[in-house]
């Protein structure tokens, strides 16, 4: 094999970056593009001892799974990698992934892994999107300049400006909207993680599906927002906008707008101070016949569907009698606990970050739970 030369190939499996992966000369050649059952002419661009990185130059035989990407960002967006590949393909490709893991570092030989439990309609479901805020590629983060609001090129720190993802919620990405609008029209500066100037970092929006109430964080590299009530009422409008769920016939209301300071020149996305500009300090989510308080630093699964399923198994393969004591370790907010609580004797939580851990024992009061509780601190250094 030579680094420049192209090679016929058959895509036999995928990397847990979208790769497909296939052999020449007995070694793995990783494509980007390429997907399982694909046979493809790929050109090396990079030749290691023990693999090589080829360009995808033809799809020869397309995989009999291969489908047009939904999403018209999949090509760049560094998000969801597997959108050329079909749903069923993407499950059995998972359950694969856990069966080599389960081999590769586990030692376990032939295990046991049942098939995946999918999702009717896998769109539209994540309750938390988390946007990039920046200034528009090959621009300044200048006052007043196009800003790209998204999610990051994959493999890069490049912003993808997404003006739809079909995984996130309708108000998310009507928010991210609105704040493109508010910076346009406000001269307000995105935040380049070069310099360190520039006041707006990130969007962070939760959809509590279950009531519909919507929470939207603005992280700041600043003391505060210029204009805030207008801005407060542009996203109030635009959730006002959007019409009732489909399915639930529940209407999305705006009911939580924090200001979150992070001031540090680093990669972390969230800082210590939250500032509750509008509305209240937490939103309310319903889930499995439960009652949850999120507030913004609070960890929700992101898929509430896939929660109740998850959820429901992890009861049937407990096989709890009402005997039991149930530790949920990094707990979160308390949902797999609290769905557990009517099925043990008792139930403790233990959670480091300390604001979530008031928000499960909230939730046990809310639920009137009273065989449940949640611990502020490190799971091995709490549990007993």
């Amino acid at each position: 094999m030579e680094k420049g030369q192209s090679y016929k190939l058959t895509i036999e499996d995928m990397s847990t970056e979208g790769q497909g992966i296939g052999r020449v000369e007995g070694l793995a050649v990783f494509v980007d593009g390429a997907i399982v059952g694909d046979v493809v002419l790929a050109e090396i661009i990079k030749l290691k001892k023990n693999y090589a990185l080829g360009r995808l130059v033809e799809i020869i035989e397309p995989s009999k799974q291969r489908i047009e990407p939904a999403c018209r960002y999949a090509k760049d967006c560094g998000g969801c990698s597997l959108q050329s590949l079909d749903y069923k393909g993407q499950l059995k490709l998972k359950k694969k992934m856990v069966e080599d893991k389960l081999t590769r570092i586990g030692g376990i030989q032939n295990p046991v892994v049942h098939d995946i439990i999918g999702m009717e309609k896998p769109w539209r479901y994540r309750n938390k999107a988390q946007f990039i805020v920046s200034a528009a590629a090959g621009l300044t983060d200048g006052p007043g300049g196009p800003v790209s609001v998204g999610f990051y090129r994959a493999k890069s720190h490049q912003v993808i400006n997404c003006d739809e993802c079909l995984i996130q919620s309708e108000p998310a990405e009507k928010l991210a909207g609105v704040l493109r609008e508010y910076m346009r029209t406000d001269n307000i500066s995105a935040y380049d993680n070069k310099t360190g100037k520039g006041l707006i970092r990130h969007l962070i929006v939760k959809t509590a599906f279950g009531t519909g109430e919507i929470m939207a964080v603005l992280v700041i590299n600043g003391k505060g927002l210029p204009n805030m009530e207008k801005l407060v009422y542009m996203m109030d409008d635009a959730i006002d906008e959007i019409s009732p769920d489909p399915d639930t016939g529940i209407e999305f209301t705006l009911e939580s707008v924090v200001l979150n300071i992070n001031k540090k020149k680093t990669s972390e996305i969230i800082g210590e101070k939250f500032i509750t500009i509008a509305g209240k300090q937490t939103i309310l989510e319903q889930v499995g016949g439960l009652n949850f308080e999120i507030s913004p630093m609070s960890f929700f699964q992101v898929n509430p569907v896939q929660m109740v399923k998850l959820y429901d198994k992890v009861l049937e393969y407990a096989s709890l009698t009402g005997e039991e004591t149930v530790f949920d370790l990094y707990c979160g907010v308390g949902t797999i606990g609290l769905y557990s609580a009517m099925h043990a004797k008792r139930v403790i939580g233990i959670e480091s970050v300390k604001s979530a851990i008031l928000d499960a024992n909230r939730n046990a009061v809310i639920n009137r739970i009273v065989n449940a509780e949640f611990i502020h601190g490190k799971a091995e250094e709490e549990l007993p």
